[in-house]
């Protein structure tokens, strides 16, 4: 562990508030790195130095100062973490008056670089994970070499896994996702990590209940409600299939493809229950760009009547509930049905319009999502 100046002066910051002195934090080099006197930071200070050496609590008066480089009266103590020292704390003063509470401010230094070096171990550990899970979602098979890695970070590749993903709508705050992170992982006892700045990747094995679709949906829409109560963010999640591979590419693409659906209603959705997506999703790429722009084209400069058409569909052509939605009269919304049967010579109120609105929608939002 390396003392740093940030880590210094966020220990100042914190360490002044118990006490009315000058302090001084100064590295194994002897150097001051922070101090409440801004100026002394750069200073070599000869009496730290020899606090490092003996690994002792050193007092300095005014008679240190005509024959040591630095100092000024007061006491040095070790700062100590796993039996090695990484530098000094100073307290500038009366050593008869800091003696008393200076143990104290030795131990409060040291948990409080004990509780970096756990957020530092954290993040990296996180990040460990993240890169694992990157080159985990794009194998075919899984080599020997990578069965290892997966044991140093703790993962069991001998179990059954099941992929599930969850998009968080406008959720910007790093403190709220790793809150969502804990939850996921305490209460269905999963492996989950960031995906983006949006979205969580989670793995669960298929052990006891936690994998059946039963326990996953009751615990999935607990988790849902959690995190829209406490968070405000509208949340969207896609839950794979298992397979009987340590290679998880598949649950994680059908999760994918599950979570895209999710996202138009903000809903829980298993790849289990999709019908005419699993054959959208088999169509040639050429095909589905050439059907959204024959029928969504006509309706891209007319973004309020595209928000009518999904609104519209999501409430599974109910005219009251999606007046309800979009907040306008009855008669506005046929007015708007009628305005995209005109712009699209496909009437939204018969069986093979709805069917191509739905498909086309379904490839435009694959395309945007």
């Amino acid at each position: 562990m390396e003392l740093t100046a940030e880590l210094g002066t966020k220990i100042i910051d914190e360490t002044k508030k118990l006490i009315d002195e000058n302090i001084i934090i100064v590295d194994k080099e002897a150097t001051i790195i922070a101090s409440t006197d801004t100026t002394r930071i750069g200073d070599f200070h000869e009496g730290a130095k020899q606090t490092i050496e003996k690994n002792t609590v050193t007092i300095l008066t005014s008679e240190h100062q005509k024959s040591m480089k630095g100092i000024k009266p007061g006491v040095n103590l070790p700062i100590t973490i796993h039996k090695e020292v990484i530098g000094v704390i100073g307290i500038t003063g009366n050593p008869t008056e800091i003696i008393p509470f200076a143990s104290l401010m030795k131990k409060m230094t040291e948990l409080l670089i004990r509780e970096s070096m756990y957020i530092h171990e954290s993040e990296w550990a996180a990040r460990a994970l993240e890169v694992f899970f990157l080159d985990w979602v794009q194998l075919e098979t899984v080599p020997q070499d990578f069965i290892q890695r997966a044991e140093v970070l703790g993962i069991n590749l001998k179990s059954k896994l099941l992929c599930t993903l969850i998009y968080i709508h406008q959720n910007n705050d790093a403190h709220n996702m790793n809150e969502l992170i804990n939850w996921l992982e305490l209460t269905l006892d999963s492996t989950v990590v960031r995906w983006g700045n949006d979205r969580l990747l989670m793995v669960t094995e298929e052990k006891q209940r936690n994998a059946s679709a039963n326990y996953l949906l009751s615990a999935l829409d607990s988790f849902k409600s959690y995190a829209e109560s406490n968070y405000g963010s509208k949340l969207s999640i896609g839950v794979g299939t298992v397979f009987d591979t340590k290679a998880i590419k598949p649950s994680y693409q059908r999760a994918e493809k599950a979570l895209r659906v999710a996202m138009n209603t903000n809903s829980i959705i298993f790849y289990e229950d999709l019908l005419l997506e699993i054959c959208l999703d088999d169509v040639d790429e050429s095909i589905k760009v050439e059907f959204i722009n024959r029928i969504i084209t006509p309706l891209k400069k007319e973004p309020e009547l595209l928000n009518t058409l999904r609104a519209y569909l999501n409430n599974n052509l109910h005219v009251k509930n999606t007046s309800l939605e979009l907040h306008i009269h009855i008669n506005t919304l046929h007015y708007r049905l009628k305005q995209i049967h005109q712009l699209t010579n496909l009437n939204p109120r018969d069986t093979y319009s709805i069917a191509s609105f739905y498909t086309a929608l379904y490839y435009l939002d694959e395309k945007t999502n």
